[in-house]
């Protein structure tokens, strides 16, 4: 997966490059999202190996590693034709290897993952991701599921590919990291709040968005205090890290992720009486990209340095 990610942020750099110059026509919300089949997905999954040395790997988790590449380069043809048929039969693609992903997730939770914080992480992340990819599919088909229109609906397949996929193997690492610490009281019942919260924060907020404006209102400030309490707590983390990269690079992900929650809760404000403080167009350039290469890229890339240590010796969040 390493090497994945790798290759994946070459292929991207070459594809904002081009973008930047007029050679394709590719749009910044549209090279948020391909940052996440090329390259936050393998980091995520490279993460969730580390973190489950000697542990036994389902099938369909095997296979959807096995595909990983061939799935993102389907993703990325996608973008090369117009919506129709053929975008969303490449998109299928990248929904096939979510849908693999998600198996997973619900085979990890039938066996009593749910009981465990630690475990319920990597469960429901594999599972939010298919949602992202299924609307994924939804935008390159130029459909307009439940009356949402562009570029909601390519931000709502973004949404669940980092709030959904990344945030909680974040979190995940972030409870290891702090579990030496807890001791039963009040800091471990308050982060386990905090997790829960990550987990269930983008769930509700798309639901929020069908139900009407007060539930998304709530949703989204429930989520934007939940990661920035998971920002906090990221900060804590860093006195049990040995590697000055990993501590540099988490630093880094936690001070992304209170500006860029900070932005979400005053859109989020001024969408209430349609009145914005921020404009869609400036959530996406502003919050967007501190989400996906500050909070995100730098968190996993951060916990996989320290991973090789600190993270791997057993301890865990909910112990």
């Amino acid at each position: 997966m390493k090497r994945n990610a790798i290759f994946g942020g070459a292929v991207w750099s070459v594809l904002g490059i081009a973008a930047r110059a007029g050679k394709v026509d590719l749009n910044w919300i549209e090279l948020l999202f391909l940052f996440t089949p090329l390259v936050i997905v393998p980091l995520g999954l490279e993460l969730t190996s580390r973190m489950e040395v000697g542990a036994v790997v389902s099938i369909p988790e095997r296979a959807a590693r096995a595909v990983q590449i061939p799935a993102a380069a389907l993703a990325v043809a996608a973008f090369f034709c117009a919506p129709g048929h053929l975008a969303a039969g490449l998109a299928c693609g990248w929904l096939a290897f979510c849908g693999l992903l998600a198996v997973g997730g619900v085979m990890r939770l039938a066996k009593s993952a749910y009981k465990r914080f630690d475990s319920a992480c990597a469960a429901i992340a594999f599972i939010y991701i298919s949602v992202g990819g299924a609307w994924f599919v939804a935008s390159r088909f130029g459909l307009t599921p439940i009356g949402f229109q562009e570029p909601i609906v390519l931000l709502t397949a973004v949404h669940f590919h980092y709030a959904g996929f990344a945030a909680p193997l974040l979190a995940r690492s972030t409870g290891r990291a702090l579990s030496p610490r807890f001791n039963g009281g009040a800091s471990s019942t308050l982060f386990r709040g905090i997790l829960t919260l990550v987990l269930l924060g983008p769930g509700f907020l798309a639901a929020g968005f069908v139900i009407g404006p007060r539930v998304k209102l709530l949703a989204a400030i429930i989520l934007a205090a939940a990661e920035i309490g998971l920002a906090i707590s990221l900060l804590f983390t860093l006195r049990n890290i040995q590697s000055v990269a990993a501590k540099l690079l988490i630093s880094i992900s936690a001070l992304s992720v209170i500006f860029s929650m900070a932005m979400a809760g005053l859109w989020a404000i001024g969408e209430y009486p349609l009145q914005p403080f921020v404009h869609l167009a400036e959530m996406a350039r502003l919050h967007g990209t501190a989400n996906a290469f500050g909070f995100t890229l730098c968190g996993l890339l951060g916990w996989n340095i320290a991973s090789a240590g600190r993270l791997t010796s057993g301890a865990r969040s909910d112990d």
